[in-house]
């Protein structure tokens, strides 16, 4: 009887330590899907190249998990990452591997959108953005050649082909010929070339070397080409305010073109008015002239009579001023 008490007693310690180890496994899985604090996300893609386990995941720039590992599945990879429980991850999010530094590494950045949480949902390969693609792009290349007609490129392929035989092979070889002679033509020219570059060096060293005087002409034709250009807007200035007066003058000159005949019977009378009263003032003045240098001479008789040294040595009618109508 206590052999079997014993038997038994060892297949429920057995059980009861599978029990336990089963527990064990399971609360360890468990914590390995869904770490405390964190919460699973999956998203699928194309090429995982840029993927990494550990790579950080974050969202607006600031780290909220990694990734935990990557799984090969029939036409795409499985990539699942944990991430802060608080942080928002919606139904509609987008998931973008970019790179670190310009010379390596990458992280996966969570565009979070939508208005309900993701949950358990994976996001599709379709809102998976990778930095490069070897799979997208050569995709992408079958899409733009496909509609490609390739008849006329064969049709173009056939008669270059059908021009570059027979007789006009001759044409290939006088092109050649003819590139050859045109390089023979530069080789030759070659020292003139340099001769030219020499020339050149020996105008800069010229200059370098009387950098004084040129900046000294430089500042006077600067100086010349200021004066010039106030000059030239007096000039512009005079030219228009002289406009103005033309423009000024324009109605008297209207009404003098039209009572023209009458404004010079006018001045006519009235220069002659003018000529009259000269001619009265001339025989006024010319007596009055007269009675002054008759009064001048007797007043030299009475000095001279008087006293020699008396009379002044220069007086007013010693000196001929001569003026226009009056010469000495």
């Amino acid at each position: 009887m206590q052999p079997v008490n014993s038997k038994r007693r060892q297949y429920f310690w057995g059980a009861g330590g599978l029990a336990v180890f089963a527990i064990i496994c399971a609360v360890a899985g468990l914590l390995y899907a869904a770490p405390p604090g964190q919460q699973p996300v999956v998203f699928y893609t194309d090429d995982a190249i840029s993927i990494h386990k550990g790579d950080t995941v974050r969202i607006a720039g600031i780290v909220v998990g990694k990734v935990q590992d990557l799984a090969l599945e029939a036409n795409r990879i499985r990539v699942r990452a944990s991430v802060d429980r608080d942080a928002f991850v919606g139904d509609q999010s987008q998931i973008e591997v970019r790179m670190l530094t310009v010379v390596g590494g990458y992280y996966v950045t969570i565009v979070p959108l939508g208005d309900k949480p993701l949950g358990n949902k994976p996001i599709p390969r379709e809102r998976v953005t990778l930095p490069y693609s070897l799979i997208q792009v050569l995709s992408d290349t079958t899409k733009v050649t496909e509609h490609v007609t390739t008849k006329p490129i064969e049709d173009s392929i056939d008669q270059l082909q059908h021009g570059v035989t027979d007789n006009n092979a001759d044409v290939v070889t006088e092109l050649l010929r003819t590139g050859n002679k045109l390089t023979e033509s530069l080789q030759r020219q070659r020292g003139q070339i340099s001769a030219i570059l020499d020339m050149s060096n020996e105008y800069i060293g010229r200059l370098n070397d009387n950098q004084q005087l040129v900046e000294f002409m430089v500042d006077r034709i600067a100086i010349i080409e200021e004066t010039l250009s106030l000059y030239r807007k007096g000039f512009a200035g005079a030219i228009a305010e002289f406009g103005e007066v033309l423009r000024r003058l324009e109605e008297p000159l209207h009404m003098y073109m039209d009572h023209r005949t009458d404004w010079l019977q006018r001045m006519q009378g009235l220069l002659n008015e003018f000529q009259a009263i000269a001619d009265r003032r001339g025989n006024a003045s010319g007596y009055l002239q007269r009675i002054l240098r008759r009064i001048r001479y007797r007043m030299e008789l009475s000095l001279d009579q008087q006293d020699a040294d008396s009379r002044p040595e220069l007086l007013a009618t010693d000196l001929c001023i001569p003026v226009e109508g009056s010469p000495c």
